[in-house]
């Protein structure tokens, strides 16, 4: 007998491509090896990024809807859903696509694209939410968002939250009979494939840390330890790796500490380099903040550089609490606190041996996490909702 053909899954997002969000490729890819037939749809693809060459993908070709009409902007005032209602245009043009894609269920990556989609979803299509960061934290603070996402809940069959504190957030609202906690993860066969990093028995240190150069990633802050403990390490570097709108304030605040010889902004990376990067630094270093009411879902970044064998050093907060165990594979400081985050990066620079038995230890750690095993994960819930 012929085996039956493989779900067809549409993934929704409202904007592919961008390269902070290289799990949602990661994640179709291995929900398809789960046994699963997966189209990316979004409402546009982030500029200079490429369509890849392995997953189908489909553009409905506006933009993604906002509240933006009189009514909308009166409706949102009052909190309520309707405010986040597709117009006839915008809801025929969601249709369309899904009309070509014939969808047997469907994931929503952000409470926004679920809210959207939902409206436009046959039905008897499985609707599975999977909320991030931002679409659980600070937009909650919209009460017509709220309004509209408690609508959506009531629609969903599942929702997947990639940290405790969301589902903790997200309760009041009404939380569908499934849901489960699945972070993004990392792929450990990319990340973990080197040896564990060779950590010196000297000051000369190499400290990375990786994410949108923006406020809520504390980019600035990190800088700013960093030139706390760049006198008692000689030779020491550090390296932040990736874009957004403080790349050019950062490059002009390491001209005026003078540091330009020690420090080094590299702009976007594909994640083969970044993998490069991390095998050849020795401590890791994560500053989520939490701004205009946004928290860290799940940092991704810091299970890759653990899955690299770096120890490492974060803000406690979010959902960095559920991947560093203090002591065992890193250490914590509090938010916003430079001179807590200066004290641990010169405690960690001054121990070689908690250095390495850290990383040791965070390339372990890092296993929970695989993002092969977390597709799989997500794609019990996916066959669940069947």
């Amino acid at each position: 007998m012929p085996s039956a053909p493989s779900p067809r899954l549409v993934i929704a997002s409202a904007v592919l491509g961008i390269g902070s969000e290289v799990w949602i490729e990661r994640q179709a890819r291995g929900l398809r090896a789960a046994g699963f037939d997966p189209q990316l749809m979004g409402w546009e693809r982030a500029d200079g990024s490429d369509t890849p060459d392995d997953l189908p993908s489909t553009i409905v070709g506006q933009s993604f809807p906002k509240p933006a009409t009189l009514m909308q902007r009166l409706q949102r005032k009052a909190g309520l859903a309707g405010a986040y209602h597709l117009s006839s245009e915008q809801r025929a043009a969601v249709t369309q696509q899904l009309d070509q894609i014939k969808p047997d269920i469907a994931l929503a990556h952000f409470g926004w694209t679920a809210i959207a989609l939902a409206q436009a979803l046959p039905a008897d299509v499985p609707l599975v939410v999977h909320v991030h960061g931002r679409d659980a934290s600070a937009l909650m603070q919209d009460a017509a968002y709220r309004a509209a996402l408690r609508k959506t809940l009531r629609r969903a069959n599942a929702l997947v939250a990639v940290g405790a504190h969301q589902l903790d957030r997200l309760r009041p609202l009404g939380l569908p009979a499934r849901h489960a906690l699945i972070p993004c993860g990392a792929p450990l066969d990319l990340f973990a494939a080197q040896p564990l990093p060779t950590q010196p028995n000297s000051t000369a240190l190499r400290f990375v840390s990786i994410g949108r150069l923006s406020e809520e990633k504390g980019m600035r802050e990190t800088l700013a330890a960093f030139a706390k403990i760049a006198p008692d390490l000689p030779g020491s570097e550090l390296i932040l790796i990736g874009y957004g709108p403080l790349f050019d304030p950062l490059q002009a605040e390491v001209a005026r500490l003078g540091l330009q010889d020690r420090v080094r902004l590299t702009d976007r990376m594909p994640p083969q380099e970044i993998a490069q990067e991390l095998a050849q630094a020795h401590i890791y270093l994560q500053h989520s903040r939490e701004h205009q009411g946004w928290i860290e879902g799940f940092g991704v970044t810091l299970t890759e550089a653990g899955a690299a064998g770096l120890p490492l050093i974060a803000s406690r907060s979010g959902g960095l609490i559920d991947q560093i165990t203090e002591g065992e594979n890193g250490l914590f400081f509090a938010t916003d606190d430079v001179d807590a985050q200066a004290r641990a990066m010169l405690d960690l620079a001054k121990d070689v041996d908690m250095r390495n038995r850290m990383g040791a230890a965070a390339r372990q750690l890092a296993q929970r996490f695989d993002s092969a095993q977390m597709a799989q994960n997500l794609a019990d819930v996916l066959r669940a909702c069947l």
